[in-house]
């Protein structure tokens, strides 16, 4: 795993502990978190490390073409647009804290994250002070996550609980007066019913089915700038969670995807339209497919106040089965970009793309553990590694993200 190589070249650094300096994470009784890398380690320090783990990684793939230097991150700390912390309901009261541990049964109080903002912090201590007053009782047994969205000025916060009922309704209000009072960075708050309890929570690109939602204050749309275009991303939909390196992103899946304007470009989990709408702006017809009803409307009104005229959006499963109708129409000039879940496509998808033909299809990885089996299923279905660019999208945890350029042959 590539977790595990990334330990091992980063362990000498981690010995050389900043302590407790201003900025350095902390839990709430003042001592060093240590459940990232960020405490313990200088971020040019880490890319060194990242980098040699990447090699080393690389070389066990054996797909014949060189990786590029890995692309670091503009911010190394202080960097996610998206946290959560999780309640742990512990002798009749609540604690937010990070999850700590495979199974995410203890809870890591934390005061200070060396990769969140500051402006977050202040949202959960905030929110933990508001939950333990009497007439929070009915909200706090029902809490389950608090989900902070946004970018490095404004942020959305998201109530999670198990079941939303007149009373939750109630003192989430009252929450969120108070919150907005106090942390004027809130410009949004929504309560929502879920109750799946995901790892990834909020953060993984899922389907997320509409389960019940309400509006308690404010705009609750993420407003982002990417590329030099406006976007809104609904609050419970995928959205990256390192603003400061998608531009990077964007710009490399453009060249590698190389359109000119005969060609058509296929999106496959394409969210709220980001890269549909950016590295596809010169195609011929750009078209996003997504699972996700509230991105693909978003999707969609993204493109109308832009004028997009060459972007369509579809909603659809990504599967084998759905891709075939949506790719039928595809030539062998076009190309497809792909980001998908942690957890990799489903069965059959890169078999199907790959007999659709593209003549380039760029695929993004957000978690390396599945690369091996995707990269082989690739070249099984005829297409090769032309080039690869890893980017920091996660400082401080063992993950990073690997953009890479295939071709028929």
């Amino acid at each position: 795993m590539f977790s595990e190589l990334l330990r091992t070249h980063i362990g000498p650094e981690m010995h050389e502990a900043p302590g407790l300096r201003p900025g350095v994470c902390r839990t709430q009784a003042n001592t060093l978190c240590t459940l990232c890398h960020a405490s313990r380690t200088e971020y040019t320090a880490e890319v060194r490390a990242r980098n040699a783990a990447l090699a080393e990684f690389w070389r066990t793939l054996g797909t014949g073409a060189a990786l590029a230097p890995l692309v670091g991150s503009p911010a190394g700390r202080h960097y996610r647009t998206v946290s959560k912390r999780k309640a742990f309901h512990v002798r009749d009261e609540v604690r937010l804290g990070l999850i700590e541990g495979e199974h995410g049964r203890r809870p890591l109080p934390v005061r200070a994250c060396g990769i969140e903002p500051d402006l977050h912090a202040q949202v959960y201590a905030r929110v933990e002070e508001m939950i333990h007053a009497p007439t929070a009782r009915r909200l706090a047994r029902l809490l389950r996550y608090i989900i902070v969205k946004g970018t490095y000025a404004e942020l959305v916060a998201i109530i999670s609980v198990e079941e939303i009922d007149g009373a939750a309704v109630h003192e989430a209000n009252a929450l969120s007066r108070g919150l907005t009072a106090s942390c004027p960075a809130v410009r949004g708050v929504l309560l929502y019913e879920d109750g799946g309890d995901e790892r990834y929570y909020l953060g993984a690109r899922g389907a997320a089915p509409r389960r019940s939602a309400r509006k308690l204050f404010g705009d609750t749309d993420i407003r982002l700038t990417f590329g030099g275009r406006r976007f809104r991303c609904p609050p419970l939909s995928f959205s990256q969670v390192n603003a400061s390196l998608v531009d990077a992103l964007i710009a490399e899946a453009g060249a590698m995807l190389n359109l000119a304007a005969t060609d058509d470009m296929y999106d496959l989990y394409c969210g709220y339209g980001l890269f549909t709408l950016t590295a596809g702006a010169g195609a011929r017809r750009a078209t996003g497919i997504e699972r996700s009803a509230d991105a693909v409307e978003a999707a969609v009104r993204n493109a109308g106040a832009r004028g997009a005229s060459n972007a369509r959006f579809l909603r659809a499963d990504i599967t084998e089965h759905a891709l075939g109708a949506v790719l039928a129409r595809m030539r062998g000039r076009d190309a497809v970009l792909l980001d998908p879940p942690r957890r990799g496509t489903a069965p059959g998808v890169i078999e199907c793309i790959a007999a659709a033909g593209p003549a380039r299809a760029v695929h993004m990885f957000c978690s390396l553990d599945v690369m091996p089996a995707e990269l082989e299923r690739w070249r099984r279905a005829r297409y090769g590694v032309v080039r690869a660019v890893p980017f920091d999208m996660f400082p401080g945890t063992d993950e990073t993200e690997i953009m890479v350029l295939l071709e028929r042959g």
